[in-house]
């Protein structure tokens, strides 16, 4: 018996001296940053050590990435004095980052291997424990198409019997979609130009204001001159610049996104991950802005593989290599990415057809009546050449349809502050992803070729009008839906060109109203219902 009690004390006593040692660990020194002592550069595994240790404690090493010119940081430490230590290397941005041994005679050895390219299948940072003492050689590698970002390493070199250091390597918190969007800086609806730079044409942002637009593109230098004309910007950037220009302008409202890269394929998220992080890094309130393409699959995952603040797409629903026969079930996926993640806004690239402008009109309503909240449009609109007694482009026959597009834009921006879209529903034959409401729904919608979008307020406010936004499926001929209503008393439309609410006829039902709404040729309306 006795000699078990001493047995556990000695057990005890270990554990007293590595406790103690770990809660009296060194505190973390900062022996080299890029910032203060210069860039590492390409550094070979045959150069001097730029960092020696000897004696216990944690090093920390602290560098940026910079993917445009395929940056390489690299250097080579040693740890001597015969201690074995503990390796971390956090670097969200390097698409790839290596640690080697190199021994006396100076032959190389992988250690540890992590890419943040997750078809490698690999850590996305490095954490080693229980190192020999020696010389190491560590790698990252930015770019190409990574982001650039900080990175940083601690070695962590113990004495002989202390346990590893437990809080070593922290992988940094990777927020969630909804946790960033909620301070993001969006409007409830937005028209975007796209498809000219008007270079010095100080005439052609009022022409674009205009012309009913709230946005356009534009490059870092032209942001003052949106400003000038009340526009918000659409910023096109270098996906290398998302650690540098974005926190130039956190508090600039007329900064509305930092473009930042087109259709990339979904296995390769990652990249757009990084340029996210760092860009939210700098400005939170204005999201990183990265086209995903329909053909391509996946948008359903963007907000879980991104973290992104706002999700825009594109899909040429005209074209008949595009499967057109989708345009709904796109729409519906991202509705319900939006809804599951905390209202991202939802933009859309829209294809101007000048051979029929219908079209366009039917691609942009269907795409508003699933709570899209930005649509890019435009193209050749205008008449350079002819302008007013201002100097101002007048629009052509092309841009004088894109004005009533905006109108209706603009019209449901107001509504889609405080709600937001939560169902959808067709009438027979539902299209690929539709829905009909169900037999015990509040709505039943009739008329061939139309649907609804359902508009609640975000904050379920029981007694809140109910907004709908009643769409044709036919972009080429003009259609009725009949909407019957349960536990609704009046109902009202939206005047697109005026603004102005206009009360409907309405016929009362058992327990509710019923109503009949008009369209145009592919076309839609914004109704407000009232309930008793």
């Amino acid at each position: 018996m006795k000699s078990y009690l001493l047995a556990v004390a000695a057990i005890l006593a270990s554990s007293s001296i590595l406790f103690a040692q770990q809660k009296d660990a060194a505190p973390e020194k900062v022996v080299y940053d890029e910032k203060k002592d210069g860039d590492f550069g390409q550094a070979k595994y045959t150069d001097k050590p730029a960092v020696r240790m000897t004696e216990r404690g944690v090093y920390v090493i602290k560098g940026h990435g910079i993917d445009n010119v395929d940056d390489v940081d690299a250097f080579v430490f040693e740890v001597a004095g015969g201690k074995e230590f503990d390796f971390s290397l956090v670097a969200e941005a390097a698409e790839f980052k290596k640690l080697r041994s190199i021994d006396a005679e100076g032959k190389v050895k992988e250690v540890a291997f992590g890419s943040s390219n997750p078809s490698f299948r690999r850590p996305r940072n490095i954490y080693e424990k229980g190192l020999p003492p020696g010389k190491y050689h560590v790698e990252m590698y930015f770019g190409p198409s990574g982001a650039s970002g900080p990175w940083t390493v601690k070695i962590a070199v113990r004495n002989e019997g202390e346990s590893p250091r437990a809080d070593l390597h922290q992988e940094p918190k990777r927020l969630t979609s909804a946790e960033k969007v909620k301070g993001i800086d969006w409007p409830g609806a937005v028209s975007i130009y796209v498809g000219h730079n008007w270079g010095k044409d100080e005439k052609f942002p009022i022409a674009l204001k205009e012309l009913g637009y709230g946005a356009t593109g534009a490059s870092e230098g032209q942001i003052k001159e949106c400003e000038a004309a009340g526009l918000r910007a659409y910023v096109f950037i270098w996906a290398h610049e998302a650690g540098t220009i974005p926190v130039k302008y956190k508090d600039d409202k007329t900064v509305l996104c930092y473009y930042c890269s087109d259709r990339i394929k979904p296995s390769q998220w990652n990249r757009w991950e990084a340029i996210e992080n760092a860009a939210y890094a700098g400005d939170p309130r204005h999201p990183a802005m990265f086209t995903m393409a329909s053909d391509f699959g996946g948008m359903d995952l963007f907000c879980n593989a991104v973290k992104g603040r706002a999700m825009e797409y594109y899909h040429y629903d005209w074209d008949a290599k595009r499967r057109p026969a989708y345009r709904y079930l796109f729409l519906e996926q991202l509705r319900d990415e939006s809804v599951k993640n905390g209202d991202v806004p939802v933009c859309r690239i829209i294809e101007v057809r000048p051979e029929d402008m219908r079209k366009t009109r039917h691609t942009m309503f269907t795409s508003l009546a699933y709570g899209v909240r930005g649509f890019r449009m435009g193209g050749a609109i205008f008449d350079l050449k002819n302008r007013d007694d201002r100097g101002v482009p007048k629009p052509n026959k092309y841009g004088d349809e894109i004005k009533k597009l905006n109108a209706a834009i603009n019209g449901s921006a107001p509504i889609f502050v405080d709600n937001r879209c939560v169902a959808v529903y067709h009438t027979a034959p539902l299209p690929p992803g539709c829905k009909a409401p169900t037999t015990d729904s509040w709505i039943n919608i009739e008329g061939p070729e139309t649907f609804v979008g359902v508009f609640k307020a975000k904050n379920n406010d029981a007694k809140a009008p109910t907004y709908l936004l009643v769409a044709n499926r036919d972009a080429f001929a003009a259609k009725k839906a009949k909407l019957t209503m349960t536990g609704m008393s009046t109902a009202e439309r939206l005047d697109w060109a005026t603004g102005r609410w206009n009360k409907m006829d309405v016929a009362k039902v058992d327990k509710g109203i019923q109503i009949e709404v008009p369209l145009d040729e592919g076309s839609g309306a914004m109704l407000k219902v009232v309930p008793r």
